[in-house]
């Protein structure tokens, strides 16, 4: 049985080390990571219960961290502070700074406690409720990957959302046009907070959500027109080859959570794949990719 306290461990930390951090945070049991990196220092926080394994966790996450320097990875300046939540209290504690927010020309993220009054007939709502996962719809990389869809949707697409986190990016593809949504993610309790997040917007209500490892247990009877993934760098250097089969001749592949440093590499692993960039675009330290599988 699960207690009722849970804390808040936060690393401060470089953005160029944000991914690390946050797969460290996610390798030592976080559900999911919440990051604001809009000074600096970059923080980069999860949740972990108050309980007799605690302290080794924290230790670990400690150990962890200064060993990225070893990976040329500057995490300065590493500092870790806890802070103590209850479960009762956690999910309000969102709603002190989550409140509905514009994101791009069509589209508002709105928490289901807010009410939504569009400024504009083709401006869309996508109700969210972060919790505990990764993914409100507000952070750089998921506007990105909005923006991306904006521009290469058409209608009536076939799509598969990796790691789908809080379910928005499918919520967006629905409000598009995209008519047959496979989401997927390797944690079973974000596919729960997905399929929460989607019930909450009738027009995701078909949106199938399935746990697993990127596309290891996904099975399609046919390629789809868009793949999408707003995910860990170092994850979507594993992801990459495993999307053309899986994906239309001229479809798209669009990806994001890719960070300055690692960009270019990310770029060339796409050409090398077989990828055309369609698009590349840049919001902050961010970056955001459409390739294309062109078939003559």
């Amino acid at each position: 049985m699960t207690n009722n306290n849970w804390q808040a461990v936060t690393v401060s930390t470089n953005v160029e080390a944000i991914e690390a951090v946050a797969d460290i945070l996610m390798t030592v049991g976080a559900d999911g990571v919440a990051i604001i990196d809009d000074s600096f220092p970059a923080k980069v926080t999860a949740y972990y219960e108050d309980n007799s394994k605690l302290p080794e966790t924290v230790k670990n996450i400690q150990n962890s961290v200064k060993q990225l320097a070893k990976f040329n990875i500057d995490a300065q300046p590493a500092t870790i502070d806890l802070n103590g939540v209850s479960q009762s209290d956690w999910e309000n504690n969102w709603k002190s700074y989550y409140h509905t927010t514009r994101i791009t020309r069509h589209f508002t993220i709105v928490p289901s406690w807010e009410n939504f009054v569009p400024c504009q007939k083709d401006e869309y709502p996508i109700i969210m409720d972060p919790k505990l996962s990764f993914g409100t719809g507000i952070h750089e990389t998921t506007r990105l990957m909005i923006q991306a869809l904006e521009v290469v949707t058409r209608g009536n697409e076939s799509m598969i959302d990796v790691g789908t986190g809080s379910g928005v990016l499918s919520v967006a593809a629905k409000q598009l046009g995209v008519a047959d949504i496979l989401a997927t993610d390797i944690d079973e309790m974000a596919v729960s907070v997905a399929k929460e997040n989607l019930a909450l917007n009738p027009i995701a209500n078909d949106v199938s959500v399935v746990v697993s490892d990127l596309l290891a247990k996904v099975s399609i009877e046919q390629p789809v027109d868009l793949i999408v993934a707003n995910i860990l760098a170092d994850v979507i250097e594993r992801l990459i080859p495993q999307t053309w089969t899986l994906l239309k001749p001229n479809g798209y592949f669009l990806v994001s959570g890719i960070y300055d440093a690692i960009a270019k590499p990310i770029e060339q692993q796409l050409k090398q794949a077989g990828y055309t960039i369609f698009q590349h675009t840049i919001m902050g330290d961010w970056h955001a990719f459409i390739a294309k599988k062109e078939c003559d």
